[in-house]
């Protein structure tokens, strides 16, 4: 026999909703589901501070210079995935990525005091 790596992918067959097994099934999913709805939501921001984090020491495993740059990253991108910021067009010449301009699209406060004090300041330059 040839065995199987990788991922597998699973499919429906039919309607197995009358077997006791499917509605155990779907009992474990909807507990699944309410565990995840209330773990806490963390920021791109916060979640790149916790993998940078020595578990023993409480520092960063990082230079300063290194996460300084990809935490600005991350601050960025969260309100891109936010929709509060976007680029400018690319108008009649088309320009590269390092060229264009972060704009405001949005400036209604997120909730999150890092992420507002940067909608503030992009509003501001």
């Amino acid at each position: 026999m040839a065995s199987r790596e990788g991922l597998v992918q699973r499919r429906a067959v039919g309607n197995s909703s009358d077997t006791p097994n499917a509605v155990q099934n779907k009992l474990s999913d909807d507990e699944d589901d309410s565990k995840r709805e209330k773990a806490p939501k963390l920021t791109l921001l916060e979640e790149v501070i916790l993998i940078g984090l020595k578990d023993k020491e409480g520092y960063t495993s990082f230079w300063n210079d290194n996460i300084s740059s990809g935490l600005r990253g991350a601050i960025l991108m969260e309100l891109g995935f936010r929709g509060r910021i976007t680029l400018d067009s690319l108008g009649m010449r088309k320009r590269s990525l390092l060229n264009r301009r972060v704009m405001l699209s949005n400036d209604a406060p997120c909730g999150d005091i890092l992420l507002d004090e940067a909608l503030r300041h992009i509003k501001e330059t």
